[in-house]
């Protein structure tokens, strides 16, 4: 929805995302806190060191398969909103409905406050290194770091890119720091986790599923540029390179990352561990290991922008077809944001915070995702029959 300003300039979501905007948006929500404590899940379901890294490795393959999907997808359809577009073209206003009010009751509150209450963790964590922090400081400190985040998303793209190239630079530079220390333990000779990497392996189908599970769960996000890619530049060219881009970037470090905590972590360490990453490092550098703790807090600040910015145009664009009231379409004339939009968002992600058992909704949701995304795909499958006339500058064979 578009309304003309005073001075007479159209009012519209303007195209300001670049291939390294793009990118960094990528980036930024798929490695969220996932990478820093989530090897624990898919090992404990495999037991072995080589098939852990395997998994990671092909669940990445898998992630750019979906990926380039959903580039043809945004050019053929290039609106914001992503799957709901999508789904509702291909099936109708019925599903992209159901799309929609899961993902705002379900999906994207609650791994917005997780996001956030991980932050608020590892904010604290290097302040009560040996005891749980106060509920009450945990909660103030997400909820401030949503309304902080929302503030900057209602009145500026450009600063929200800007924070998003930081922070999406920042946790890259915290992982290549872990992979540096596990460079520096492979040429110290700690390699006697990889002498036999497939002992202990569990092969049993089902728990390979889960393993996968796991796995694909920490490469979630490499769909949310299409979300906002009517503010995308050239988006028939940026949109592709940035998923290729984006995507590899993240396959290597998750690998090289695994590798490094097998350096010093064997299987049943990492078992024994509920955050990884800080584990890893107190075996290397013990009481500076709240470092890692500060690139965690920022991973997740990074997480919550990237998904406030991209999901706040999925309410934007059903509103738009009249599947939520009008007003969610508004644009601001002075910052051309969709600003109520962003508010709603982070409303429902501030009741979420009021919750603190949310494992159960999370896993709902995580089902509820990947549901959706394999009924976008049929829709791309769908529309090449039922729409052979859309334009299409990216076809996946």
């Amino acid at each position: 929805m578009s309304y003309s300003a005073d001075q007479g300039e159209k009012v519209e979501l303007k195209k300001t995302i670049g291939l390294f905007g793009g990118v960094s948006l990528i980036i930024g929500v798929i490695v969220g806190s996932g990478i820093f404590v989530s090897p624990k899940g898919v090992t404990q379901e495999v037991g072995s060191v080589g098939l852990s890294l395997i998994i990671w490795v092909v669940c990445g393959i898998l992630s750019i398969f979906g990926a380039q999907t959903y580039a043809e997808l945004g050019c053929m359809i290039p609106k914001a909103g992503g799957d709901y577009e999508y789904i509702m073209t291909a099936f109708g206003s019925l599903y992209g409905f159901l799309f929609v009010w899961s993902q705002l009751i379900i999906i994207i509150p609650t791994a917005n406050a997780v996001a956030a209450l991980t932050f608020a963790d590892y904010i604290l964590q290097p302040i009560y290194p040996s005891c749980d922090a106060p509920l009450a400081s945990r909660t103030l400190i997400a909820a401030c770091a949503v309304l902080i985040l929302t503030w900057l998303n209602c009145v500026s793209v450009k600063w929200v890119n800007r924070i998003q190239n930081v922070f999406s630079a920042g946790k890259i530079i915290a992982l290549l720091t872990i992979v540096a220390f596990g460079v520096y333990c492979l040429f110290q000779g700690r390699v006697e986790n990889f002498t036999s990497p497939f002992e202990d392996s569990n092969y049993d189908p089902g728990k390979i599923a889960v393993a996968f599970y796991s796995g694909l769960f920490c490469y979630a996000g490499w769909s949310y540029l299409n979300f906002v890619v009517e503010e995308v530049k050239e988006p028939n060219k940026t949109l592709p390179r940035s998923i290729w881009i984006g995507l590899i970037i993240v396959i290597i470090v998750y690998t090289f990352t695994n590798i490094a905590y097998f350096t010093l972590l064997t299987p049943r360490k990492m078992l024994e561990s509920n955050a990884v990453a800080v584990t890893f490092s107190e075996e290397l550098i013990g009481s500076y290991s709240w470092i890692i703790s500060i690139f965690v807090a920022l991973s997740t600040f990074g997480f919550v922008n990237g998904i406030l910015f991209s999901t706040s145009r999925i309410i934007f664009g059903a509103a738009r077809n009249n599947h939520m009231p009008n007003m969610l379409a508004f644009i601001s004339v002075k910052y051309f944001t969709p600003i109520v939009s962003v508010m709603f968002m982070s409303l429902a992600t501030l009741v979420c915070l009021l919750f603190q058992d949310t494992f159960v909704l999370i896993n709902l949701g995580v089902l509820a995702e990947y549901l959706f995304i394999a009924l976008s795909v049929a829709g791309l499958l769908l529309l090449r029959k039922t729409r052979p006339d859309l334009p299409r500058p990216i076809k996946v064979t």
